[in-house]
């Protein structure tokens, strides 16, 4: 009879134990933080940057309006995507009803991570990566690959640039001026260790927070970047550096969102999140 309660009260647990990851991961978190930027312009300060990344095609209501409208109360002058917001063979469909959920009311970008450029463990072909950017351009979004997107206000300009997971590879890295500010994009935040010249404000993704934070751990997982499963016990691939929130060097800031969707299993250990970046000159945030 002990056996018999005891097994029933495990199941049980397991049983509510996956109901509430469930519902934590459905959650969507939106995390704020003021980001000091020297020689902001007057018409830029309190700019606000809502950040998305790591959909993997992960659909929060009908054609992602639930996304949508949490990305509307967050009230930004500007959506950024950090990459992996799609991966075959899945439907991009989802992403292409956000794109133009959003695109409706505020400029959004998109910038490439790994698993964009993915089917399994092979590349897929030019022509289908060019069809998904068509189709993603059809939806609103400014296509932000290895380029810059310019922001015009009364005449000053904050540069926002994009570096696609090909373009790190390629080291193709953009060489930021140092008399406007300014924004990149890039899917992998070990970045901020390899970028010869650093933007004033780098936004990344990648890392799902760590997918596992434990206490006095910290963040668990590395992402693998395609290394079959075999290859992942390595310290390499353990408590990242960079998992999640603000890093500093000097005046130059590191925002790392938690992302959005799965990493191999289809549930969440930590909340979904909307990371919302507000720049700010130093001097009103009493920087020096």
């Amino acid at each position: 009879m002990f056996w018999l309660w005891f097994t029933l009260g495990l199941i049980g647990f397991a049983v509510l134990f996956l109901i509430a990851v469930t519902l934590w991961g459905r959650w969507i978190r939106v995390a704020e933080y003021e980001i000091p930027v020297d020689g902001l312009d007057d018409e830029f300060d309190g700019f606000r940057i809502s950040v998305i990344s790591d959909l993997h095609d992960r659909c929060f209501g009908k054609e992602n309006q639930r996304l949508v409208s949490a990305l509307q109360q967050t009230a930004p002058d500007l959506v950024v995507t950090a990459g992996d917001m799609h991966e075959d063979p899945h439907s991009p469909e989802p992403l292409y009803a956000l794109f133009c959920g959003i695109s409706q009311s505020v400029p959004v970008t998109y910038t490439e991570g790994n698993h964009d450029l993915r089917q399994g463990r092979m590349q897929v072909s030019e022509e289908t990566h060019r069809r998904h950017l068509g189709r993603i351009s059809q939806a609103g979004a400014i296509l932000l690959n290895d380029t810059v997107f310019p922001i015009e206000r009364n005449g000053k300009h904050l540069l926002v640039y994009g570096q696609s997971w090909r373009g790190m590879l390629q080291n193709n890295a953009p060489d930021f001026p140092s008399d406007l500010p300014t924004v990149c994009v890039c899917h992998d935040p070990l970045q901020f260790d390899r970028l010869e010249s650093l933007p004033d404000l780098l936004i990344c993704g990648h890392v799902h927070g760590g997918i596992l934070r434990l206490p006095f751990l910290g963040p668990v997982f590395a992402p693998g970047n395609g290394a079959p499963l075999y290859k992942r016990f390595r310290l390499r691939y353990f408590f990242p550096k960079y998992s999640r929130g603000l890093y500093q060097k000097g005046t130059h800031t590191l925002a790392v969102t938690q992302g959005l969707g799965f990493a191999i299993l289809p549930l969440r250990f930590i909340r979904p999140e909307i990371m919302v970046l507000t720049l700010k000159s130093p001097e009103k945030l009493n920087i020096s």
